[in-house]
C-alpha cells in the first residue's frame, strides 16, 4: 500500500480545482465547528433550529455533514445566530528566494 502525504486540503488532494477545494474546505471547517458547538451545548434539533434561525431539517442536514446544502454565508449567519464569533484569516504564500 502506498501512502501519499496530504497537502493540507483533502479536497485538493481529491483533485478539485484550487478555488473550489478552498471553498469546500472552509465550508467543512465551519460545519465542524458548528456541529461541535451544538453537541457541546446539548441542544435538541428543534432547539438548535430556533437558535440558528433555520428549519429543523437544515439542522439535521448539518449534523449529517451534507456540505452541498451550505454555502459559506449561510454557515456564517447560523454561527452568528448561535452567538459565535467568526474570524477570517487570509495567508499569503511564502516568497520564493532567488
Amino acid at each position: 500500500m502506498e501512502i501519499t502525504k496530504s497537502c493540507g486540503n483533502i479536497f485538493l488532494d481529491l483533485g478539485f480545482k484550487p478555488a473550489l477545494a478552498e471553498n469546500l474546505q472552509i465550508r467543512a471547517d465551519l460545519m465542524i465547528e458548528l456541529r461541535d458547538y451544538l453537541k457541546q451545548v446539548r441542544l435538541s434539533p428543534p432547539q438548535a433550529a430556533k437558535q440558528l434561525g433555520v428549519r429543523e431539517t437544515t439542522v439535521e442536514k448539518l449534523l449529517q455533514g451534507k456540505i452541498g446544502v451550505f454555502p459559506v454565508d449561510k454557515l456564517i449567519k447560523m454561527m452568528v445566530n448561535a452567538g459565535l464569533k467568526v474570524k477570517v484569516t487570509v495567508r499569503r504564500p511564502p516568497r520564493r528566494r532567488g
